[in-house]
């Protein structure tokens, strides 16, 4: 089977149930991890597979820690160029959320690594991309990457820093009071000890909370499906708390 056939656009827009979401997701990424050809698309950077892993993935991990107990909400993913990926619908009425997704990484980093991956079976997650030359998919393609191990203290500042980068990138724009911000990051190495946790609660309480940031909440999700984080953004707290 082409590996290719795997994800379908039409499908992975498709309005499910939280649970037949959910399960889809889990079916796919089996699927995309079952065979070399499929692991090679699933990492080729091409659109769907992008959007299923940095987008549909996260969800899926979001929407059954949230939302398995509300019978009527239904998960329907956005393709599109609008200001949500997702929405959840509850039915009888009730107000749409709308989800906006965002992921604290170094996307072009992670795309030298998953090269590395792709053709020697395994890459360093920490050391230096010591040369990158050529274009991407030529044969003469060259990506080295030096197998180094960093302290934990050097790898959970580095990737603060791209949490607070990725808030920041969505202030000052708007969105709306429907609106949640699901911010996803990697807790596999990086924030996956108490005192990573605390860290990076102290960021954004102590900074990323003042932001404008046109949400009613921020979702601080590991991808590992072990950390979540909820703020109320205080834009509309304090709207309710006047009324």
């Amino acid at each position: 089977m082409d590996a290719s056939t795997i994800l379908d656009a039409s499908e992975m827009s498709a309005a499910r149930p939280v649970a037949d979401f959910v399960a889809w997701v889990k079916r796919k990424a089996e699927e995309l991890g079952a065979s070399p050809e499929a692991k090679i698309f699933a990492r080729s950077g091409a659109q769907l597979p992008k959007k299923f892993y940095d987008e549909f993935y996260p969800l899926a991990l979001f929407v059954e820690h949230e939302f398995t107990a509300a019978p009527n909400a239904v998960v329907a993913p956005n393709l599109g160029n609008d200001n949500f990926d997702a929405t959840v619908s509850f039915g009888d009425g009730a107000d749409i959320l709308y989800i906006e997704i965002t992921r604290a990484k170094d996307g072009h980093d992670e795309s030298m690594r998953d090269e590395v991956l792709t053709r020697e079976g395994s890459v360093c997650l920490t050391g230096p991309i010591l040369k990158a030359e050529g274009r991407r998919e030529a044969p003469d393609r060259i990506v080295e990457v030096e197998d180094e191990a960093i302290s934990h203290e050097v790898l959970l500042h580095k990737h603060l820093s791209l949490v607070g980068a990725a808030v920041r990138a969505k202030a000052n724009r708007i969105y709306g009071k429907h609106h949640l911000l699901l911010l996803v990051v990697d807790d596999y190495l990086p924030f996956r000890m108490e005192s990573d946790h605390r860290a990076l609660h102290a960021l954004i309480t102590s900074e990323l909370l003042s932001l404008d940031l046109d949400f009613i909440r921020l979702v601080i999700l590991g991808i590992s499906g072990e950390l979540i984080l909820s703020y109320q953004l205080p834009r509309y707290a304090q709207r309710e708390a006047v009324l």
